[in-house]
């Protein structure tokens, strides 16, 4: 009988610290998706039109080959079409000679360019944003650009992120 006891001491320990461990790894995933949900939840320009959205995270998110510095790092972005000039998209997303006061890094078809990890695990965009964008509109010939956020996050599991997303 003490023997039965003992298994189901062990089993119910073992069980406690899996569900504890399941908890600690779920915790980046959802603070990552509550961040990408609230960039996608911001509203869209006029005439604008998703294609496509995505996210992820670790810590090798841009900063040379060091990637952020073992900073657990978010990214968000949405491709989207727009009818509005690069001028009106600019101001509506308040990026200025490629600073964004909101956070937003915005680049037009042809001007992005997808970068990888060192691992090739995650990928994320770099690219320029024109310091005299156009002010024509696109009415009936919509453009394509890119809108990306990227946000530092505390995680529990620190710079081996990568390890277990």
């Amino acid at each position: 009988m003490f023997k039965r006891f003992r298994w189901w001491m062990v089993a119910l320990v073992l069980s406690i610290i899996a569900f504890f461990f399941y908890d600690l790894l779920s915790e980046d995933k959802q603070t990552v998706e509550e961040f990408a949900n609230g960039f996608f939840s911001y509203t869209l320009p006029t005439k604008t039109k998703i294609i496509e959205k995505g996210y992820d995270y670790g810590v090798s998110y841009g900063g040379g080959p060091w990637g952020s510095g073992g900073h657990p790092t978010a990214v968000a972005y949405m491709k989207l079409s727009s009818e509005l000039s690069e001028k009106e998209l600019m101001d509506y997303y308040e990026v200025d000679n490629n600073k964004s006061l909101k956070g937003f890094e915005i680049y037009f078809k042809g001007d992005e360019e997808i970068k990888k990890t060192f691992d090739g695990k995650h990928s994320w965009y770099e690219g320029t944003t024109p310091s005299n964008p156009s002010e024509e509109s696109n009415k009936g010939e919509p453009i394509e650009f890119l809108v990306q956020k990227r946000t530092v996050f505390d995680s529990p599991l620190g710079e081996f992120v990568d390890v277990f997303h």
